[in-house]
């Protein structure tokens, strides 16, 4: 910086006006100052800059795994509306990990980052006490810790929407897929719409249609196949808690013969790429992921740059039930 203020003719807090684009700095100045820069090479130091400022530039998308088509989907869209703020994103996964996602919490993990985004499933209410002092937060999906900002799905909305339209179409005995393991606010807020729509069908809730799975398309598939061949009756429909499970409950399904959905409708949630090209396609619930990463970006961007704009702490996006095949 030394050399560029001596070829520039200039002081070094001029230069370090130019560089850091400070906006009182006369064009002709300017001009030399960056001539002088490109004749000598002279590149900033990124990194040094970052500690004058007490930023890296980097935030943290946090997930659960990859396994879940809907982690991945929202990892694209984040890291496109970070980058258009001027943030690079670092991912990070917790296996559901209480422990990480704790360290997530304190810093342990970002010393790095300058604020994160994450979607935790393991962290309780009283957790929020081991939050960093000041470290930017925004939490994504269940909320879970009070005083940090947050962009939900509607899940109980959405159940509910379900099970009117499997309801609607003459479906009397309807399966929940994904009860019981998965003890998330998610889980518990799609299984309260379930219950709800059962309640307004006038339909009962059989604790034998109620099965336990873990989210995946191995435990759909198998669940299922148990079912079967445990030689219980069949549902009229099932509803599955996320679109994995569907997937391998669909598999299970078209291996022992039974017609979907002549037979068994089947609605799954998320709708990932995966259900729009199964046959026979999926119907799904279709969170509004966009503006989910939109919102939580901009939320994560006020606490960092201490710029609010009066956008609400906690909001909740909006859904569309995707009806196709697996459903009609």
């Amino acid at each position: 910086m030394h050399d560029v203020a001596r070829a520039a003719g200039v002081s070094q807090r001029t230069v370090s006006n130019v560089v850091n684009d400070y906006a009182y700095v006369r064009p002709e100045t300017r001009r030399r100052v960056l001539e002088a820069m490109e004749e000598l090479g002279y590149v900033p130091n990124a990194a040094a800059r970052s500690l004058r400022r007490s930023r890296t530039g980097l935030i943290a998308f946090v997930v659960p795994d990859f396994r879940a088509r809907i982690f991945a989907d929202l990892a694209g869209l984040v890291v496109r509306e970070a980058e258009a703020l001027g943030h690079r994103v670092l991912i990070e996964v917790t296996d559901s990990d209480r422990e990480r996602e704790l360290q997530v919490l304190s810093g342990g993990r970002n010393q790095l980052t300058d604020g994160a985004i994450m979607m935790a499933l393991s962290l309780r209410p009283q957790d929020g006490r081991r939050r960093r002092s000041g470290y930017p937060l925004v939490l994504m999906g269940d909320h879970v810790l009070e005083g940090v900002h947050h962009v939900a799905i509607p899940n109980r909305e959405a159940s509910l929407a379900v099970v009117r339209h499997l309801a609607g179409s003459g479906r009397r005995r309807l399966m929940l897929l994904g009860h019981g393991p998965h003890g998330s606010e998610t889980a518990r807020m799609r299984l309260s719409g379930f219950l709800a729509g059962l309640a307004e069908a006038g339909l009962p809730a059989d604790e034998a249609l109620m099965v336990a799975a873990d989210w995946s398309r191995a435990r759909g598939r198998q669940a299922i196949e148990e079912h079967i061949d445990s030689g219980r009756p069949l549902p009229d429909a099932i509803f599955a808690m996320n679109d994995s499970l569907a997937l391998g409950a669909l598999r299970a399904l078209r291996e022992r013969g039974v017609l979907v959905p002549q037979e068994v409708a089947l609605v799954g949630f998320d709708d990932v790429e995966e259900a729009r090209y199964s046959t026979p396609s999926l119907t799904s619930v279709s969170p509004d992921l966009e503006a989910m990463a939109a919102h939580a970006v901009a939320m994560l961007h006020e606490q960092i740059t201490g710029k609010p704009s009066g956008r609400e702490p906690h909001l909740t996006v909006d859904f569309h039930l995707r009806i196709r095949e697996s459903s009609q």
